[in-house]
């Protein structure tokens, strides 16, 4: 089943992954949910590839999640700032954490 196919799905849990439904997309959630905005913050925190991170934040926009504003016009700059919606996103990903903390203990170094 390809993403596309899920978006128009009966089933909301489809839909929702289809939106946010790879590591990048979540991790950013996270990030933003932390109070992350820019660009650079995200590629540093995150250590993903520019290209790969444009594509997410674009397509978190494009499914209304996050929204871009403009924080400077020299150089042009902007930043990706959460919306209604991606705030009420927030619970799902606190609990992935609390199920993380509790399920998947991390591994002693």
């Amino acid at each position: 089943m390809r993403n596309s196919d899920l978006a128009d799905s009966l089933c909301p849990v489809a839909r929702t992954v289809s939106r946010v439904g790879d590591l990048w997309s979540l991790m950013i959630l996270r990030d933003a949910f932390l109070g992350h905005t820019r660009f650079d913050d995200f590629r540093r925190r995150l250590g993903v590839a520019s290209n790969i991170l444009a594509d997410r934040l674009g397509k978190l926009v494009e499914a209304g999640l996050l929204e871009r504003r403009r924080y400077t016009q020299r150089p042009p700059r902007d930043e990706y700032v959460l919306t209604e919606m991606g705030r009420d996103f927030e619970p799902v990903v606190e609990a992935m954490k609390a199920f993380g903390d509790q399920r998947l203990p991390r591994a002693a170094a």
